[in-house]
């Protein structure tokens, strides 16, 4: 979300507007058919294969000055509450963000979830092979 000064916030009460959507959509999700509070947003909106179920994102991996072949693992991870959102409410003294801030303190780093992962190995010249279609969309369970 973006802060009414301009900057990136994670603070309900301070947004003005959305900057990006980084949620996963559910499998069968019509993004033309949904109104505007469940909307898909930012540039999320043009990204054509951001779609119900799946979405394909590009890395580019500086390799510096390495020799060999190089194997690249990815894994996608969701984790209910994010670590900066939680932590910024602590710099709001009220019981109600007192009391959430530490039941996110105490839950256990095991309720991340890894949904996929994937690996290529990539050859030391040339271009990389395609990764098989498999690992490179990662399905909403």
């Amino acid at each position: 979300m973006e802060h009414h000064s301009g900057g990136p916030t994670t603070g309900l009460r301070s947004a003005v507007t959305y900057l990006k959507d980084n949620r996963l959509l559910p499998r069968g999700f019509d993004r033309d058919a949904v109104g505007p509070d469940v909307a898909v947003r930012g540039e999320a909106e043009t990204d054509a294969d951001f779609v119900g179920g799946a979405d394909r994102v590009r890395f580019m991996v500086d390799a510096g000055g390495a020799t060999g072949e190089l194997e690249v693992v990815a894994e996608l991870w969701y984790q209910p509450v994010g670590f900066r959102w939680a932590q910024n409410l602590s710099l709001y003294d009220a019981p109600e963000t007192r009391r959430f801030v530490a039941w996110f303190d105490a839950m256990p780093e095991s309720l991340a979830l890894r949904l996929a992962e994937g690996n290529a190995h990539l050859p030391r010249r040339g271009r990389p092979p395609s990764v098989p279609h498999s690992k490179r969309r990662s399905k909403v369970r």
